[in-house]
């Protein structure tokens, strides 16, 4: 060890400031870890002001710095530490104090005890975030262009690689590349001899290289990219090559393609025979091509100077204002191409028809058209064939329209116009689209996929005409083409107004459609059959019944194959009885009956009617047959015959009575429990009418209420009401009514029963009775609780008082701690009487007068209160209920519960072994759960688990148990709204669990 760094460590062993100022000068961070046990650790400030933390901010415990470690970064670093194979030095991320990112360098050593075990660490921490987030930045921008990094070590001959240029290479983040395979991804020929020279002499020469050169990745692709490197010297000896690495393909494939379609535009061009011009609309300067003066007979030479005058010079007036009003629509932005037909002036003098297209391409900074361009057709001879085709069209006895690619009409026939009523309108350069607003998108599409070639047409098409009217056409629609056969012109519509005929088709249709719909969904089977009885219809319920369709055999099959069988259900008909071939053979038949008996399926019984179809001449050619199954019908009239004699027994031996009335009231049947209810005999009630039996006091009800049955407002009633005793008495009776109508909704009679409720009427009223002697005593026992309650308190203040005089008088009574637990038992006696001064006061429901009560407070009050008997009985009480837990109750109920549970099990404690009550609290949805455990005498629950709350019941032999506490208690428990259950075990103690309502808020 050199003499001066043996000075240093002697000096930084007698003063210890020197090594304060090298740890807080020379790094940005430094700490003491313990392994086992990070609470014992010290980080000094240098790395809290670092993280933004001032001198008072740093926090006592510094093993805090742990939780300021990003999440990534934190387990590997305190998995390294504990059990590292090498020293420790990596970079880690902390958040700062204003939420940003810190990196530290962060390095430590492990000490270790006597064993080798690793005991405690130093760490120095370095700030490196302006370099981490330098390099992070370069990173993102290499990633966003595509720009990776690559070096070779001369002497190892190693390649090293980035992330971007491995991802170019399209190869895994851990491949390792070599000089072989580094050079053989650049493809076989070219690419490869190109780089292999230059990098040869970048290593001889020092020549750095930059070529754009083809690879072959990893996945099999073919990639352009640009290869930039230059070579490292030390003395005249190349150790290192270097450079980047970018992806320029889809560069390349842009630059080949605009070079293709630069080509082919130009070709385009020559092709068209199109004359092409260049204006400069804020200059006014113009270029024209040579074909562009060859169409008006021209030089560009004898048009020089050129210029935009050159052009409206030549172009017809008329043609001129058109023009002007579609350039300035583009300078406008209204629309994006320029298209006009105007006429120029030939050399020769007469005039040539040209076709105008451009588009604005560039524009000034303030939004002004710049720089505009364009081509001139000579569509000349398309005009002269649309003037011969607009003769033959206009002359044409069909409904045929010409359209220019606008679809605009350059020819209409007589016939169009008198289709559509465009009678005396000029359609002649009219959009087709502003005569026939009401066209849709689906008819538009059409036109613009004739006019890229396709011809289209339907037999029929329904079209909604704007006033809302319906059309038929059958339409064709197909592109014309110019003289020369390879442009399309425009379009030619063919329409012929198919509307009167698909009126008649549809009506049949529908005729049709409406007789089909009817025999498949009518609940009738019809059968038809033409002259030789051969079947020719079998509508979906026939279907159904035989569980078999329509089939081509012989009459004299159809009873075996179909299942047609007499009444009697077993004997198959005849040829000549089938009522299909009765009524072909000897004509219509009404009402025949018999049964469908099919292999598989129920049988139906069925009523036939039957007629012979005939024709205009009267001439037969088949019959038709309709069947009804009146299956249902039969079984009914078996059930309602049954149903009659049920009902006949059960209204005659009924235990209630009943009776059918007429509209006026007129008894028409009676059973006999009536007659015992009301005392009369069956002959004697036939002379009278319900009116008169009833107590006239009801009377009127009842009538209205029959009134309402009458009227339709009410199905039934149901009331209670007194019929008069043949021998005078009152009878109470419950009157159930209800009317019967007939098929025309006129009311037939009424039917009625009656209960008797005499003995329950007589019983309410003794209960009523009962009900206001217990009314009465309770106000005596209220009356009682008053005078009780102001005496007790009379009492009570007589007592304090005298307490407060004792102390006054002798001021060393003070500590004497049986007064004051005397005095305090006075206090609470007053608390109590007032509570139970409340609680006499109180008018209103128990539940209604629920407060909030510290439930820690009142217990420690009944403690206090029962303080002296527990240290007689040597029973230690734990109160362990949260001081801000509140419930709701009366305060009064609350102390007289916690005292009765209190003292009873202070009393039933054991002399056994230390004795204990515990108090505490689970909550439970909206209760409060306290519970109360002490290990005294405990219970038996199977002998006295039933009589547990009952009044008067004891269950320990002790001199001062009553069976009152308990029952009290479950009573005021309940009365605020909550229960009370219990465990217990004889011999080892007794949990009471007490439901309070819980004041949550």
């Amino acid at each position: 060890m050199s003499k001066p760094k043996q000075e240093l460590y002697s000096l930084i062993k007698s003063d210890f400031s020197i090594f304060d100022f090298i740890q807080e000068s020379a790094l940005d961070g430094f700490g003491y870890l313990d392994i086992e046990d990070p609470s014992n650790e010290w980080i000094n400030p240098k790395f809290w002001t670092t993280l933004g933390f001032s001198p008072n901010e740093i926090p006592e415990n510094h093993y805090v710095w742990r939780t300021l470690i990003h999440l990534d970064d934190a387990k590997k670093f305190f998995e390294h530490y504990k059990s590292p194979n090498k020293p420790y030095d990596e970079i880690l991320r902390f958040k700062h104090q204003n939420g940003s990112m810190v990196w530290f360098r962060c390095r430590a050593m492990l000490i270790r005890n006597s064993d080798g075990a690793a005991i405690n660490a130093i760490i120095s921490f370095t700030d490196v975030t302006e370099l981490m987030r330098k390099d992070e930045f370069l990173e993102r921008c290499n990633a966003a262009a595509m720009v990776g990094y690559w070096e070779i070590d001369m002497e190892t001959q190693i390649p090293y690689w980035s992330k971007i240029t491995k991802l170019i290479h399209e190869v895994p983040d851990d491949y390792q590349p070599n000089l072989s395979t580094a050079i053989h991804f650049f493809e076989e020929g070219e690419s490869r001899e190109q780089i292999t020279k230059a990098v040869e002499l970048a290593i001889s020469t020092g020549k750095h290289y930059d070529v754009d050169l083809k690879i072959v990745t990893a996945k099999g692709n073919l990639k352009w990219v640009r290869a930039i490197g230059q070579a490292e010297f030390y003395e005249e000896k190349c150790v290192r090559i270097y450079g980047t690495f970018q992806d320029i393909h889809a560069q390349k494939l842009a630059q080949e393609e605009l070079i293709k379609e630069k080509q082919k535009l130009q070709s385009v061009i020559k092709g068209t025979n199109a004359g092409t011009w260049e204006w400069n609309v804020q200059t006014g300067e113009t270029f024209f091509n040579e074909r562009w003066a060859e169409i008006v007979g021209y030089t560009l030479d004898e048009l020089a100077p050129i210029s935009i005058d050159t052009w409206l010079k030549l172009v017809h007036p008329d043609d001129l204002k058109i023009s002007n009003q579609r350039v300035q629509a583009c300078f406008s932005k209204q629309t994006e191409y320029y298209q006009c037909e105007c006429r120029m002036k030939h050399k020769a003098g007469h005039w040539v028809w040209i076709i105008a297209r451009g588009k604005v391409v560039s524009w000034t900074n303030e939004g002004k058209p710049l720089m505009m361009y364009g081509t001139h057709s000579d569509i000349s001879e398309q005009k002269k064939k649309i003037e011969r085709n607009t003769v033959f069209i206009e002359h044409t006895p069909t409904a045929i329209a010409m359209f220019d690619t606008d679809v605009k009409y350059l020819a209409i026939s007589e016939k169009w116009r008198t289709d559509y009523h465009l009678e005396g309108i000029d359609l002649i350069g009219k959009s087709h689209y502003e005569i026939f607003p009401e066209i849709g998108d689906e008819w538009k599409k059409i036109h613009q996929e004739c006019l890229q070639g396709k011809s289209i047409k339907r037999d029929e098409d329904k079209f909604v005409r704007k006033d809302g009217s319906v059309q038929w056409l059958k339409w064709e629609v197909k592109p014309w083409y110019t003289e020369d056969n390879d442009k399309i012109g425009g379009i030619i519509m063919y329409t012929d107004d198919i509307t009167e005929r698909k009126k008649i088709e549809q009506s049949l249709l529908e005729n049709h459609t409406l007789l089909e719909t009817i025999l498949e969904s009518i609940d009738i089977g019809i059968v038809a059959c033409d002259q030789h009885g051969n079947l020719t219809l079998f509508n979906n319920t026939t279907k159904q019944w035989h569980g078999l369709p329509i089939a081509n055999i012989p009459p004299e099959e159809f009873p075996n194959y179909y299942g047609l069988y007499r009444l009697d259900g077993t004997t198959k008909l005849s040829t000549e009885e089938i009522p299909l071939i009765r009524t072909l053979q000897a004509g219509n038949i009404h009402n025949v009956e018999i049964i469908i008996a099919p292999n598989d399926g129920p049988s139906h019984i069925v009523s036939i009617s039957g007629a012979q179809l005939k024709g205009p001449n009267g001439e037969l050619f088949g019959a038709v047959v309709a069947m009804h199954d009146i299956t249902e019908r039969k079984k009914a009239l078996e059930k309602l015959q049954i149903s009659e004699e049920a009902f006949r027994g059960n209204f005659e031996n009924a235990a209630i009575g009943m009776a059918l009335l007429d509209i006026d009231g007129k008894w028409l049947k009676i059973n006999q429990t009536l007659c015992q209810i009301i005392g009369y005999s069956e002959e004697e009630l036939y002379q009278l009418t319900f009116q008169e039996i009833t107590h006239p006091d009801d009377l009127k009800a009842d009538l209205d209420l029959v009134q309402e049955l009458i009227d339709g407002k009410r199905s039934h009633y149901q009331m209670e009401k007194r019929y008069i005793h043949k021998k005078g008495h009152i009878v109470q009776i419950i009157l159930a009514a209800s009317l019967v109508r007939n098929q025309s909704n006129q009311p037939l009679y009424f039917i009625s029963q009656i209960i008797d409720i005499t003995q329950q009427k007589n019983a309410e009223q003794e209960i009523k009775a009962l009900l206001d002697v217990t009314k009465d005593q309770n106000e005596r026992l209220k009356n009682f609780a008053h005078i009780v309650s102001h005496n007790l308190r009379s009492h009570s203040g007589n007592i304090s008082m005298m307490m407060d005089i004792l102390l006054e008088e002798n001021p060393e009574l003070s500590e004497n701690e049986y007064l004051n637990l005397l005095k305090s038992a006075s206090k609470n006696l007053g608390e109590t009487i007032a509570h139970l001064n409340e609680v006499v006061l109180m008018n209103t429901a128990v539940i209604d007068n629920l407060k909030g009560v510290s439930l820690y407070n009142a217990i420690q009050n009944a403690i206090q209160n029962v303080s002296a008997l527990a240290r007689e009985s040597k029973v230690a009480i734990e109160n362990n209920i949260n001081t801000d837990e509140k419930v709701l109750a009366i305060p009064a109920y609350l102390d007289s519960i916690m005292l009765n549970f209190l003292t009873n099990a202070i009393k039933y404690s054991s002399d056994e072994r230390d004795s204990y009550i515990k108090l505490s609290t689970i909550i439970e949805k909206d209760y409060l759960i306290l519970k109360i455990e002490d290990n005294g005498l405990g219970i038996d629950l199977k002998r006295h688990g039933a009589k547990l709350f009952g009044l008067y019941k004891t269950f320990h032999y002790h001199k001062d148990a009553r069976g009152v506490g308990l029952f009290i208690t479950k009573n005021q428990i309940e009365a605020m709204g909550g229960k009370v259950e219990v465990s217990s075990e004889v011999d080892k103690g007794t949990t009471f669990s007490i439901y309070l309502k819980y004041e949550k808020n």
